[in-house]
């Protein structure tokens, strides 16, 4: 499914080294408004492509600071894919595109102050910073999810290539004799 976006976008508050530097190690910042990924993506889309030009074709995020996680988004007539990944780092988006276009962000938390957003967003693209934005976005406090499997569950009937339990088994009671 492909989530549009059907109004326009607040805008972005993103902050780009300009003009892009190669010895830095991220190209900017970025300071979402919230964590709804297709509001805030919807509005860094249409940001990068007024002032980079070119056509971004996918976004790579850690999911675990974003209340959804959209695969694709639709923005300006173009379809965006959106890769999650937990290994990238809360801190950190990755914007690709045609023509080798790469964008590395620092992202800065929603609910952050506005004066220490601002100064992460300005030293974010600076050479002398060598972070790759690891920990600017915390993850939100969520209550613990409910389990999808207790202790009595078979956990050893998995599909043999879904990889998820078959909730159609019941455990049975011995039948007595």
């Amino acid at each position: 499914m492909t989530w549009v976006c059907t109004r326009e976008p607040p805008t972005a508050r993103l902050r780009l080294a300009d003009p892009p530097s190669s010895r830095a190690q991220l190209d900017g910042g970025w300071w979402p408004t919230s964590r709804d990924p297709v509001v805030e993506l919807c509005s860094l889309v249409t940001a990068l492509t007024a002032q980079r030009g070119g056509v971004i074709e996918r976004i790579m995020l850690d999911p675990a600071a974003w209340d959804r996680h959209p695969r694709r988004i639709g923005v300006g007539g173009v379809v965006v894919r959106v890769g999650w990944f937990t290994t990238l780092g809360t801190g950190l988006v990755i914007v690709t595109g045609r023509r080798d276009l790469r964008i590395d962000l620092a992202v800065t938390a929603p609910e952050t102050t506005h004066d220490v957003a601002m100064a992460a967003m300005l030293a974010a693209p600076s050479p002398a910073n060598t972070t790759r934005g690891a920990g600017n976005l915390p993850t939100p406090q969520s209550p613990p999810s409910p389990r999808l499997a207790r202790p009595e569950d078979d956990v050893d009937a998995w599909e043999s290539e879904g990889g998820h339990l078959r909730f159609d088994r019941h455990p049975t009671a011995p039948v007595g004799t």
